[in-house]
């Protein structure tokens, strides 16, 4: 069984180690930066980033992602969401649970 310590190197590991996001639409990926790691009240990390497409149109992102320090992939997700005009963007929060089980 892991220890509560080994539990929290793991969290700690995720908050250093992340450094950067990406996010897709159409076919081109685009960086974003990560505006906040935190702990969430049940434990969780969540790491935030804002998407906001400088696109004259209607967009819709298709995947996220999360890079790590070395610029290796770390996490992917493929996506759906619509953002209706140039005006309007994400706040994308990816939440990673680490517990035993």
């Amino acid at each position: 069984m892991l220890t509560e310590k080994a539990l929290e190197g793991f969290k700690k590991f995720i908050e250093r180690n992340i450094a950067y996001a990406r996010y897709k639409i159409g076919g081109t990926y685009h960086r974003a930066t990560i505006h906040r790691k935190e702990r969430l009240t049940d434990g969780k990390v969540a790491v935030y980033f804002s998407i906001i497409p400088q696109a004259a149109n209607d967009v819709i992102i298709s995947e996220v992602q999360l890079f790590d320090t070395n610029n290796d992939l770390w996490a992917s997700k493929a996506e759906n969401i619509e953002i209706k005009s140039v005006q309007e963007g994400v706040l994308y929060r990816f939440a990673f649970d680490i517990k035993e089980v």
